[in-house]
């Protein structure tokens, strides 16, 4: 019977419980719902094993410029042919951009993600934060550590870096999708628990063996879905206190993990996902061995018996910036459910450590008279990915209003589309699926179309057609969402997809709120369809450009909000504009009057971006409004050409 991830498996990793579910948050639940049909997960065919090896000399800096005959491999002893081989060299991080790029998310997100390398930090905010042998509270050393450790790694991710993180514990609905922009990592991690003695469990009896088989279950279910992704490094990063290893079963496995251990080891192995744990808790408060081994079994790193992580990051990161993907046929090509044994040399380099997955276990055939599942179709496949489609390239821009005379909000959403340039006009039609899920995966509205348009034909010597569609969710709750977007053209049967987060406001119960920032520009726009579309929303139409030059016109629309059971009041809005080094080079404050508030309390207001004043660079456009306790905050990131 297959599991729901899509593979085989003992009993142990068959059922994901609701609460891992919501640990893994979107990286895992989200693909579930988007779908009908369940997707295989990508599994490393045993007629064509793909390695990643990391060369490493004596001061452990990663050794480049290996070719393919540099390398000997050997399977269960014998040598085997490398049949494909490449080499991967990413330089080291470069501080570059705008001053305020990690702090402030990107309002346009593009499916157009150039990376080769992806990670997931699993951060343990539930089980082991390192105990008071007094109080049994978590140390605040730890705990600081713990949040200081990851800031460091997020801040370390180069700037075509994919990254998650996802929680084990309360904080759990904080987890963040995979993501390039540093400032959602920043925002998740700050979730974090500053002191919370709650969330210490002790180290035995059965809260305990519950903690550590959910911790288990989650690691287990982030590498299956790292390991669907091929051609790309894939890191697990645990950050904890304690790590709840046991290397053998029975009477010292009291807790029952020691199989769950050999199912994570056994999807790490076949995906090349490696894990690379750091005890957090520091020097001298736990067992270092479960770190070292768990690395071991993966061929990933662990930073263990130290006060000073810097050094342990930075490995990590060496460790995954330059390496090379091998890809051989084994001579024993049977998919017999065997234990095999893998050993790579590079030659006449014994001054050499390498680094890469040591054994796997070869997948056993289909039994007689099993039934293949259809495959998913095509749209489903381009919702449910742990990446998006990227065939067809998209932008989108989503910003949440409220609705009038309810609870509820409308999240309009502005889709660009760019495929190769058309030679005259052309008409096409965009198939269009939305889907919206709350931070736990669980899903809410959707919405289907099929937005006819006639696309222009291609600016001369231009590579590429550019056009937006648009679309909307009504009926959202407040609260955080993750929305997925499949767009299908007809024209060029090509299909993609993009995923972007969004924030609705309790408009109707803050003292103040903001809506999102919708941009028009009013000269050379793209085509627009369905054309009135969100007109009962926004006067304006939106665009995902975000680049412009001088003699542009373009104004940033939003909607200011006094919470229903309040007087209204005149609130204060204040608009700056930082160039790339943080400096100001636009300030002013406006009053909205009570007099310009309707019967729901909403004021609207637009704002000509000064660009003729502005040289070319990058921007930060903010919005930003205080009343008493209560602030809001909207940022819009753009470039002068």
């Amino acid at each position: 019977m297959m599991d729901w991830l899509g593979k085989t498996g003992n009993s142990h990793s068959r059922r994901m419980p609701l609460r891992v579910c919501a640990f893994t948050s979107l990286l895992v639940c989200a693909s579930i719902h988007a779908q009908t049909q369940r997707p295989p997960v990508f599994r490393s065919r045993i007629d064509l094993m793909q390695l990643d090896v990391t060369v490493l000399d004596k001061n452990g800096v990663p050794v480049r410029g290996l070719t393919k005959d540099d390398f000997t491999l050997l399977e269960d002893k014998t040598q085997q042919t490398i049949e494909a081989f490449k080499a991967i060299d990413l330089p080291d991080r470069v501080v570059a951009g705008p001053a305020w790029a990690d702090k402030v998310t990107a309002d346009v997100t593009t499916n157009e993600i150039d990376n080769a390398r992806i990670f997931v930090l699993v951060i343990d905010d539930g089980f082991g934060m390192g105990a008071d042998p007094v109080r049994h509270f978590p140390e605040p050393w730890a705990i600081r550590e713990m949040r200081k450790t990851a800031e460091l790694f997020i801040n370390t991710l180069g700037p075509q870096d994919l990254a998650g993180l996802v929680y084990t514990g309360t904080t759990a609905k904080f987890s963040q999708n995979l993501t390039s922009d540093h400032a959602k990592l920043l925002k998740a991690l700050s979730a974090y628990p500053d002191n919370d003695s709650t969330l210490w469990l002790g180290t035995g009896g059965q809260q305990a063996c519950l903690a550590h088989k959910e911790i288990v279950r989650l690691v287990n279910a982030v590498v299956d879905q790292l390991a669907s992704l091929p051609d790309r490094r894939k890191s697990l990063v645990y950050f904890g206190g304690q790590m709840p290893w046991t290397d053998r079963a029975g009477v010292d496995d009291p807790c029952g993990t020691y199989w769950m251990w050999q199912d994570v080891f056994a999807a790490a192995q076949q995906g090349s996902v490696t894990i690379n744990p750091i005890q957090t808790a520091g020097l001298g408060t736990g067992a270092v061995d479960p770190y070292l081994s768990v690395a071991d079994y993966t061929g990933g790193h662990a930073v263990v018996a130290t006060n000073d992580f810097v050094p342990g990051v930075k490995r990590i990161f060496q460790e995954n910036s330059s390496y090379y993907l091998l890809a051989y046929q084994p001579t024993k090509d049977l998919a017999d459910g065997t234990f095999r044994r893998i050993t790579v040399t590079v030659k006449n380099r014994p001054d050499v450590q390498v680094i890469t997955k040591r054994n796997y276990w070869a997948p056993r055939a289909p039994k007689p008279g099993d039934a293949e599942k259809p495959p998913p179709s095509e749209q489903v496949k381009a919702l449910a990915g742990l990446l998006p489609d990227s065939r067809l390239p998209l932008r989108v821009t989503a910003a949440a209003f409220a609705m009038p005379g309810s609870d509820a909000a409308v999240v309009t959403l502005s889709l660009g589309i760019r495929q190769p340039a058309f030679a005259s006009r052309t008409p096409d039609q965009i198939e269009l699926l939305v889907r919206s899920f709350t931070t736990t995966g669980d899903p809410k509205v959707g919405d289907d179309q099929v937005i006819p348009i006639t696309v222009p034909a291609a600016p001369l010597e231009a590579d590429v057609s550019r056009y937006e569609v648009l679309a909307r969710l009504d009926v959202l709750k407040p609260g955080p969402y993750h929305l997925r977007l499949s767009a299908h053209s007809v024209a060029s049967d090509t299909r993609g997809s993009v995923y972007v987060d969004v924030d609705v406001p309790d408009f109707r119960k803050d003292k103040v709120s903001l809506s999102g920032i919708v941009l028009n520009s009013a000269l050379g726009g793209a085509t627009v369809a369905p054309l009135r579309l969100l007109r009962d929303i926004v006067p304006l139409t939106p665009t995902t450009e975000r680049s412009f030059a001088t003699a542009d016109i373009v104004t940033a629309f939003l909607r200011a909000y006094q919470g229903a059971s309040e007087k209204v009041a005149s609130v204060p809005l204040k608009i700056s504009i930082q160039d790339a080094v943080g400096k100001s080079v636009f300030n002013k404050t406006e009053t909205l009057g009570p007099d310009r508030f309707s019967a729901g309390h909403a004021a609207d207001y637009q704002f000509r971006l000064p660009l003729s004043t502005l040289k070319a660079g990058e921007y930060l456009l903010t919005f930003e409004t205080v009343m008493g306790k209560v602030a809001a905050k909207r940022d819009v990131r753009f470039q002068v050409k």
